[in-house]
């Protein structure tokens, strides 16, 4: 389960990448339909994180979370990933969240930003689970 959300990970990652560039280079108008793909990949990306680190929470039967944000904290307690990467990394469901439910008005310009701005902490984060997975004993 792990390898599949991880390979849809990264064709997420393949997809949001050359319109985030684009963004950075100030090459996309905040009312292009191209700011949509960014929403979408970026949730999307969001969720198979989330879904990993809710298998491995329940797999493990570490802490349980109060909510998706939790999951990467209990992965930096647990020293699946680092505790600074599990703080930041969090915080991207609450931007995931207003975004999907509607929470609050998202600003488009800080929305990009964020998502520009902290797309790397989901490559670091893919690679500490690769690591984990690696070490793991294999299933019976």
């Amino acid at each position: 389960m792990i390898k599949s959300k991880l390979a849809a990970m990264s064709s997420y990652m393949e997809e949001l990448m050359p319109f985030v560039e684009k963004y950075r280079r100030g090459e996309m108008p905040l009312d292009s339909s191209e700011v949509h793909i960014i929403e979408r990949m970026f949730q999307l990306l969001a969720d198979a994180a989330i879904d990993i680190n809710t298998h491995i929470i329940t797999r493990n039967r570490l802490e349980s979370p109060d909510d998706y944000e939790g999951t990467f904290r209990v992965l930096g307690k647990s020293r699946i990933i680092p505790l600074g990467l599990g703080e930041q990394i969090s915080s991207s469901v609450g931007l995931r969240n207003r975004m999907v439910h509607g929470y609050e008005k998202v600003q488009k310009k800080k929305m990009l930003d964020d998502i520009s701005n902290g797309i790397g902490q989901y490559v670091e984060y893919m690679k500490y689970i690769i690591e984990y997975i690696e070490k793991q004993p294999p299933e019976n």
